[in-house]
């Protein structure tokens, strides 16, 4: 239907004067997300490095811990004799596929750290929602508790609690639940600290008084009214997290302490195992091969990962400010 113009204005139909219906949370953040070109670009190589771990076996049929003997450190494109399949990316010194391992190595280390970081923001929204809502000696301890895993030096600590871990549970969790456990202990910290610090300054709020006025029962308080309010900056302080755990799960292989149960393999386990390339740089040794991606490769794809983790914890930071203009 056409307007109508009445004076100087313009008389707009009934129908297309209605106020449009309301916008939801989600369809807000997401716009707002959506304009963040950096984190679109790290979601889009977050989701190729999932993909690429899912459909290796379709493009390369090795087995992970298959090792051609007959061909030890071939190069890239080399023909397994035994099998008539391409080694893309050549063989290790031992003879495994090292393109099929790279990308199974992203598996692994996705893996733990997802399942990690979920555990400790579940971890430590719990401990920080109860020292927040309940206070007195409920927050001296469990904040003083905090304090005192804050101060803890974490290489050694992560050393000797992993080899107890291994020595007592890796039976019934493996190598990586061990990895994911040791995460899971001596990182809810900052979580939270950052929870708590949410719950004290919501629950003087009026709508938590007429919960409570109404007889809504602590839990029903905590995880249905504090905890979902409080729930934006903690998503942004996982990304983070997430990030800091990859990094350390490369410093824990090269320590040698990392993920080492076969058929487990880890990105920071590959960059333990190219070490031999290190000094081949070093020392220019001309009797051999020199392959820089065996330790270009996993460090390309830990950067890239920890990148974009982080990049998308900074447009869900954007996203998610009330005070930001959509």
């Amino acid at each position: 239907m056409a307007a109508t113009t009445t004076g100087n204005a313009i008389a707009v139909p009934a129908e297309e004067r209605l106020a449009p219906a309301e916008v939801s949370r989600v369809a807000v953040t997401w716009h707002r997300f959506s304009r963040h070109r950096t984190g679109l670009i790290a979601i889009m190589v977050l989701l190729f490095l999932i993909t690429s771990a899912i459909v290796v076996p379709v493009i390369s049929p090795f087995d992970p811990e298959y090792s051609s003997i007959a061909q030890l450190n071939s190069p890239a494109g080399t023909v397994d004799e035994a099998t008539g399949h391409l080694h893309i990316l050549g063989t290790d010194s031992i003879g495994k596929d090292f393109f099929v391992r790279l990308f199974y190595a992203s598996r692994t280390s996705l893996l733990v750290v997802f399942v990690a970081t979920i555990c400790i923001v579940a971890l430590g929204a719990a401990l920080g929602a109860l020292a927040g809502y309940y206070g007195g000696w409920v927050d001296n301890v469990l904040m003083r508790l905090t304090d005192f895993m804050l101060s803890l030096p974490l290489i050694p600590l992560y050393i000797f609690s992993i080899r107890f871990i291994r020595t007592s549970a890796q039976d019934y969790i493996g190598s990586v639940g061990s990895i994911a456990l040791l995460f899971i202990l001596f990182n809810w910290m900052g979580i939270s600290r950052l929870v708590r610090g949410s719950i004290l300054s919501l629950r003087g709020q009026s709508f938590i008084e007429a919960a409570t006025a109404l007889g809504a029962s602590p839990r029903q308080i905590i995880f249905k009214h504090l905890l979902p309010n409080s729930f934006p900056p903690v998503l942004v302080a996982a990304t983070f997290v997430a990030g800091d755990l990859i990094i350390w799960e490369s410093i824990l292989a090269y320590f040698g302490q990392g993920i080492s149960e076969p058929p487990s393999v880890s990105w920071g386990n590959l960059l333990a195992g190219a070490q031999d390339q290190i000094w081949y740089f070093t020392n220019l040794n001309p009797f051999q091969e020199i392959r820089g991606y065996f330790i270009i490769m996993p460090a390309l794809l830990i950067m890239a990962t920890v990148l974009s983790i982080n990049y998308i914890g900074d447009a869900l930071r954007d996203a998610l400010d009330p005070h930001r203009a959509t």
